[in-house]
């Protein structure tokens, strides 16, 4: 298993907030289409609600179609995290990294869930360490 940088294991980070992002598109969109839903732009309606429904629906498929893509790349850039994982031979650190890169925890959190005398500082140095010494 190739060791990964900090920004291979962000990956899924950044997948969920496009997700997320993508997801909250799609619900503006789809609430363009009910009924008696107003235009909050500013610009003057085109006087069909034909013509908006037509000019929606596209952008709702593409959004669909992009959310998916994103979904299972997100499947498959977990399933890689959680076998390089298995590699992390400290169990502390491996666990710290489960929580950082696969449930996406803050270092705070992280800190909390570990307790002891574990800070957000430490946690977040082991972390790093870990990563460098392997690169090294």
């Amino acid at each position: 298993m190739s060791d990964k940088t900090v920004r291979d294991l962000s990956k899924l980070y950044y997948l969920n907030k496009l997700i997320e992002r993508d997801t909250q598109r799609l619900e503006e969109l789809e609430a363009q289409l009910q009924p008696g839903a107003v235009r909050l732009n500013g610009m003057p309606r085109n006087g069909s609600h034909l013509n908006r429904i037509e000019e929606i629906i596209p952008r709702i498929v593409e959004l669909q179609d992009r959310i998916r893509e994103r979904r299972i790349a997100y499947i498959v850039e977990r399933e890689e995290i959680e076998i390089y994982l298995q590699s992390v031979d400290d169990y502390q650190v491996r666990l710290i990294m489960a929580y950082r890169f696969v449930d996406l925890l803050t270092w705070r959190q992280i800190a909390q869930r570990l307790g002891g005398n574990n800070t957000e500082d430490s946690v977040k140095k082991a972390c790093y360490r870990y990563l460098k010494r392997k690169k090294d």
